[in-house]
């Protein structure tokens, strides 16, 4: 059924499948995202951890900055 096309047939499920691992992965980020910012966000802990605060609002708006970029693609085989 797909002897004629195979190359075409297997190039696109290896694009399927690294497209998922991306997403399964967006998803562990997002997840953790939403277990860390109220932590980080909170005035004490600001206060008690600056540079570990520091860090995870560096990391937060580097990840809202691609989320931004893929948001402005949503072809997500291109943006992939």
């Amino acid at each position: 059924f797909v002897a004629g096309i195979r190359p075409e047939v297997e190039k696109m499920e290896g694009n399927l499948r690294s497209l998922q691992n991306v997403l399964d992965e967006w998803l562990n980020v997002q997840k953790n995202w939403m277990y860390l910012e109220p932590i980080f966000s909170a005035p004490d802990i600001q206060r008690q951890l600056p540079a570990e605060a520091k860090m995870f609002l560096d990391i937060d708006k580097g990840l809202k900055n691609i989320m931004k970029k893929v948001s402005e693609n949503p072809n997500c085989m291109r943006t992939g």
